[in-house]
């Protein structure tokens, strides 16, 4: 095996099959057409091999600029995008960690302890934000969104950037959207110790039912987690379009049949909570919950189709 078969064989490993059949003819034909021009001046055909290849660079690096693919995690067509966006989300980490300290401390938990467990949750909250956020533009960097450079060949006018479209997403928005969720998570965990009644034993009683852990609370998160990374990636893209106002009706809809489905069969609300509360005192909960879960679904989705259908036509 030759230089040149070694040094193709390891260009075209980082490269699509389906793509190498013509990678490989190019490249060969390049690598043969350079050696020879230097055997043609009087070079050693070995040498004149070598200095090619040598000039030609990492084989890891030309695979990227051939295959368009990015080298980096997060390039400048979207870097400043996401900076914002993160530095913004992280203002919401403190928001939990609050509510976990002072939970604790009406709970009356040491207030080292408490003050260690509102720390560990703002630090976990904002750990969760910085990698889904960089975790959703890396995929966009990835798939050619907002890429405003080539990776091959000198720059030229021909690469400068379309002006940018009028961004529909606002930053403001998008935080809304995202701390809202993030607030709702904290809720289900945080009503698991306080709620406002407990029992002889002074446990406390949560206000879901005990019997939603873990399997439907965990398919809960996962639609929040789901509903998270459309609110980011339609900032990333600056508009609705048909296929993230489609995904946000599939997971609205997962989440509001089964919430429904759940409250209207007396499985969403603790049993429990509700005795303790007075019992008829509370029988305006489960209806009102109800129609806030579809009203919110509703208007969430429609608003969704709204955008990205006004965005299309723009």
């Amino acid at each position: 095996m030759t230089l040149t078969d070694r040094y193709v064989a390891a260009t075209l490993r980082r490269i699509p099959a389906d793509q190498h059949g013509d990678i490989e003819a190019e490249l060969r034909a390049s690598i043969d057409d350079a050696v020879e021009a230097q055997v043609e001046s009087g070079v050693a055909p070995e040498a004149a091999e070598t200095s090619v290849l040598t000039d030609l660079g990492d084989p890891d690096r030309l695979a990227a600029g051939l295959a368009g693919r990015p080298l980096q995690l997060i390039g400048p067509g979207l870097y400043l995008d996401w900076w914002r966006l993160l530095t913004t989300l992280l203002w919401i980490a403190p928001v939990p960690g609050a509510v976990v300290l002072t939970v604790g401390l009406i709970d009356g938990d040491p207030v080292g302890s408490a003050i260690w467990s509102g720390i560990w949750t703002a630090a976990s909250v904002a750990l969760q934000i910085a990698f889904w956020t960089t975790l959703v533009f890396a995929v966009l960097e990835r798939t050619g969104h907002g890429r405003t450079t080539d990776l091959t060949g000198p720059w030229t006018v021909d690469r400068l950037p379309e002006q940018r479209e009028r961004r529909d997403v606002s930053l403001g928005d998008t935080v809304a959207s995202v701390g809202l969720l993030a607030l709702v998570v904290a809720a289900v965990f945080l009503q698991l110790r306080f709620s406002g009644f407990s029992t002889a034993d002074g446990e406390p009683i949560p206000v879901l039912d005990p019997g939603l852990w873990p399997g439907w609370v965990a398919g809960f998160l996962a639609i929040v987690a789901v509903d998270a990374v459309v609110a980011i990636v339609t900032y990333a893209r600056g508009r609705w379009t048909v296929g993230l106002a489609a995904l946000n009706t599939v997971t609205g809809v997962l989440f509001a049949v089964p919430a429904v489905w759940l409250a209207t069969h007396d499985r969403l609300v603790n049993p429990a909570f509700l005795d303790a509360s007075g019992g008829d005192r509370l029988s305006w909960l489960v209806p009102v919950i109800v129609a806030t879960i579809v009203v919110v679904t509703v208007w969430d989705v429609v608003d969704g189709w709204t955008k990205a259908l006004r965005a299309r036509r723009a």
